[in-house]
């Protein structure tokens, strides 16, 4: 079975922003999407599934703030209002047509454990010690 290829998010945000004529609002919206999307599932998940997008931007300005990044979006401009929500509705359609996302903004332990999977360190290192550890328990039930 073929399976469908993901839209670039940045192909979806540069198609859903074209509305908004100052390249720095539709970099403000490029970066809260991309900068979400770079997190992890988790981080991506609760952008789009949030009841409140300006509280979670507030919180991602106050999380962040080490990084210098203002992720501020200027709401009260109904152009920059209506991309936003185009790109979080695109977004939705082309990344979560499943539904993962939105099951792990839902706290579903499936996805959750998923998503654990998903942000493991799979380097040597990191391998080379689990194995240790696991070979060490393994030795106890001798």
């Amino acid at each position: 079975m073929k399976q469908a290829v993901k839209m670039k998010i940045e192909d979806i945000i540069y198609d859903t922003t074209r509305e908004v004529l100052n390249v720095d609002d539709k970099l403000r919206i490029a970066t809260v999407f991309l900068f979400c999307q770079m997190l992890g599932s988790k981080m991506l998940s609760q952008l789009l599934y949030t009841k409140n997008h300006i509280d979670f931007i507030e919180k991602l300005n106050i999380d962040f703030a080490d990084y210098e990044v203002d992720f501020t979006i200027n709401f009260a401009n109904p152009n920059i209002k209506n991309a936003f929500f185009n790109t979080l509705e695109k977004v939705k359609e082309k990344w979560d047509a499943d539904g993962f996302l939105k099951a792990i903004s839902e706290g579903d332990e499936f996805a959750l454990v998923i998503c654990e999977i998903e942000n493991y360190d799979f380097s040597l290192k990191n391998f080379k010690k689990t194995a240790k550890k696991v070979a060490t328990q393994l030795t106890l039930f001798n």
